[in-house]
């Protein structure tokens, strides 16, 4: 399961490069000779730097037309920054900043309303202070409604401090629900507490959006963008060029729970995060996820979804729907799930104005709430750390292929040859390593998992495994054993499918297709389950104490890191917030062992965990309605923790890669084996194409080289600025005063004294002696 992400990007590497050839060849050195078939000229080239896979630069933006306090409403908190203000007959409210005297508002304005000619069902959505889906208890026809439309009444309502609560009854629907709106000294937070809501009759809630329409825009009224945490973050900009889009920008926190609605594919949104911005560093508002997180969704309506107005919130799902088969051919019905999801649902926005009101200072308010948490490591990371930028080698030792009698372990990486490649990297001048072993267990890569922690005999044994352990510590190389506490294959001798595969809310196993299409047709029927989040902790604490007796001092953690889902098996449901503390627990076992973390993709609850981060995204999905893709987990993350980009030796456009590693300030990783690539091709592994480290050490050393050059001024130091002076030209700005430009054009760029030369960049400032 975990290593679908991966695959799919190779597949997509593969088709691009073959039917469109590289774009280095497009934009490299080809595009300074005459025109001739297949190379772009400058106004197509243009055209690739305005398309959403990159940045463009800020208009020239207008001033974002302010509001007073409307009539009706009264204050109803102050925290010395903000006051916030509430209608007590349409419970809409309004928040006001006191050093810029900027007016957010929760119901667009009347103006705008009456432009759009809304229908009366639209108009009421707008004016109420939730969303809400519902269905009835009887024949669970899920409704979608309002506040207004459902005729709903505020049954009471009581200050609490800086803010109000009000309780809201739907005396048709038998449900009530109570709603807290309030100020503290970081911000503005709605919550609907567990607590709160009650159902006494045949109405069902299923979710929830508090506030929706906060900070909403009508196509370019105002001047700014959406901005959505997609991939490594995304904008939509506010435009008057109409254009119909079918459905919304749904981000689902932590991706899908496949215990509960099945293996479907969504968007994983990692770090619940969101924000609007009314005229770039003018006003913005950022809203946090704070609580209910493994229960809720970003939803983002860019204009030419139903209605003309740009809008984003927090989607809480209180039931799930899901689909229970009643028969073997796979017949069935519609359900949903009969408790509530658990805890207090919960929405922080904090309102930035002047410089910080873009998505870099969204990044960096973000970053800070992350530090107060305790979920980043705190303090003033402005000046570089000294040595160089590492690079990431993961060594593919061992995977099973077929034999004449079942499957065996073929060789592709032994111990000794994976010390002799860090050797030869080392005489290279490559002078640091983050290395990580995959499938150095008995068994190999995809063999029977969870594996035990014992060392294939077929790569050198455990006294191979010495030796490059001791070898890899004595030149300071960080030596990571790759580790999966989710995925369970059939054949373990630690586990039990029956005892220890997750069962969904439908009682069957969770079972899903280990290998993709790209995989060889001999394990097309290979199937794999989750394991359960209790027996991944039981397992865990056991094998660190191994690993910590062996003399490890690093683990990668693959899978573990991202993948969230409930266990309906246990007597008693671990819902998905509990398998996150599970998670936290596990990580924590591995701190009292001394083991440090290297995390895949790892969700915001598992970052205090991570000293590194492997395969961060490095892109956004490319949605028809975003505009720009933008470094925002690169943003919030860099000065804190190291992280690495995809393996290089499956990119379409290496140079293309490259420059975009140093712009979001990555550092480069491959995955290499001692043997040729062909000898995948009966394994699971298949899809790797290309992995031979005789094929790839110059390249491994070329990109090395180059992350050196550029991100050496800036490992350790906050990334605080980025500016798109041109289309496929950017600046980003380092909080030690580097900036490092990135030229992807086919054309060599000057700003003053500065000059980047054609898909290539340059480091200015700071003190680099």
């Amino acid at each position: 399961m975990p290593k679908r992400k991966a695959i799919v990007r190779i597949g997509l590497a593969l088709l691009a490069a073959l039917l469109a050839g590289s774009i280095a060849q497009a934009f490299g050195e080809t595009a300074k000779q005459p025109a001739q078939s297949g190379v772009p000229d400058a106004q197509e080239e243009l055209a690739f730097f305005q398309s959403n896979r990159f940045t463009g630069p800020e208009p020239t933006d207008r001033q974002a037309p302010g509001r007073p306090v409307g009539q009706g409403y009264r204050q109803i908190g102050d925290n010395g920054s903000l006051e916030l203000y509430m209608n007590m007959q349409t419970y809409a409210i309004q928040i006001k900043n006191k050093a810029t005297g900027y007016v957010w508002s929760s119901v667009p304005n009347e103006e705008a309303m009456a432009q759009e000619q809304l229908n009366d069902d639209w108009k009421n959505a707008m004016l109420s202070p939730f969303l809400l889906t519902y269905f009835d208890a009887e024949d669970e026809a899920l409704a979608t409604s309002n506040f207004r439309s459902l005729q709903g009444k505020a049954s009471s309502s009581k200050p609490v401090p800086n803010g109000m609560e009000v309780t809201y009854a739907f005396a048709d629907l038998g449900i009530r629900m109570t709603v807290r709106t309030s100020l503290d000294e970081r911000g503005l937070v709605v919550s609907l507490p567990a607590d709160g809501i009650e159902e006494s009759g045949n109405g069902r809630l299923a979710s929830v959006q508090l506030y929706p329409f906060l900070g909403s825009v009508r196509r370019a009224d105002v001047p700014g963008y959406l901005f959505i945490p997609d991939g490594s973050g995304a904008l939509i900009r506010f435009t008057d060029h109409q254009t119909r889009f079918d459905e919304p920008y749904v981000g689902q926190i932590y991706g899908n729970d496949a215990a509960t609605v099945g293996f479907q594919w969504a968007n994983r949104v990692s770090y619940p995060v969101f924000g609007i911005v009314h005229g770039v560093r003018q006003n913005a508002l950022m809203g946090t996820v704070e609580q209910g997180q493994a229960n809720a969704a970003i939803v983002a309506y860019p204009s030419g979804v139903n209605t003309s107005f740009y809008w984003v919130s927090a989607r809480f799902d209180i039931r799930y729907a899901y689909f229970q088969p009643t028969s073997q051919s796979m017949g069935g019905i519609n359900a949903f799930t009969k408790q509530l999801t658990e805890g207090d649902k919960e929405v922080r926005y904090a309102f930035l104005s002047g410089e910080d009101a873009d998505y870099a200072g969204m990044a960096a308010a973000y970053r800070a709430s992350l530090q107060a948490k305790g979920m980043l490591p705190s303090g003033g990371a402005v000046q570089p750390e000294a040595g160089d930028v590492p690079v990431q080698i993961d060594f593919l030792g061992g995977d099973i292929e077929p034999g004449i009698v079942g499957k065996h372990v073929i060789k592709l990486t032994s111990f000794a040859d994976a010390q002799a490649i860090l050797a030869d990297l080392e005489r290279q001048g490559v002078r640091r390593v983050t290395a990580v072993l995959r499938g150095w267990n008995a068994g190999g890569l995809n063999g029977a998992r969870p594996a035990k922690p014992s060392y294939a005999a077929e790569l050198g044994g455990r006294s191979g495994f010495e030796a490059l352990r001791d070898y890899a510590s004595e030149r300071g190389i960080d030596l990571h054993l790759d580790t999966n506490y989710t995925d369970l294959l059939e054949g373990s001798p630690r586990t039990s499918i029956r005892s220890d595969a997750v069962r969904m809310v439908t009682d069957r196993l969770a079972e899903y297709n280990y290998v993709s299409r790209f995989v060889s047709d001999l394990y097309r029927d290979m199937k794999g389950y989750l394991l359960r989040p209790a027996t991944a902790l039981r397992l865990a604490t056991r094998d660190f104490e191994t690993f910590q007796e062996d003399g490890l001092t690093h683990l990668a953690l693959s899978g573990t890191g991202y993948l969230l889902y409930a266990d309906y098996g246990a007597k008693k449901t671990v819902t998905r917030t509990e398998a996150a503390g599970m998670y936290g627990k596990l990580a924590d076992e591995a701190a009292k062992r001394s083991l440090k973390l290297a995390i895949a993709q790892p969700n915001d609850y598992m970052l205090k965990h991570a000293a590194a981060v492997l395969d961060v995204p490095m892109e956004s999905s490319q949605f028809m309605y975003t505009t720009d893709t933008v470094p925002f987990v690169q943003m919030t993350l860099h000065g804190l923790v190291d992280y690495y980009e995809d393996y290089a030796n499956h990119q379409a456009d290496p140079t293309e890669s490259l420059l975009r590693m140093i712009e979001y300030g990555a550092y480069p990783s491959f995955i290499v084996t001692k043997e040729p690539s062909w000898k995948l091709q009966n394994t699971p592994s298949s899809e790797l194409f290309s992995t031979a480290y005789e094929d790839w050490a110059p390249e491994i050393k070329r990109l090395y080289d180059k992350a050196n050059e550029a991100l050496k001024p800036v490992r350790g130091a906050y990334m605080t600025g980025r500016s798109v002076p041109a289309y496929g030209i950017v600046r980003v700005g380092y909080a030690n005063g580097v900036d490092i430009w990135v030229n992807y054009t086919g054309q060599d760029y000057a700003d003053g004294a500065v000059r980047v030369p054609a898909r290539d960049f340059a480091v200015t400032g700071g003190d680099r002696a």
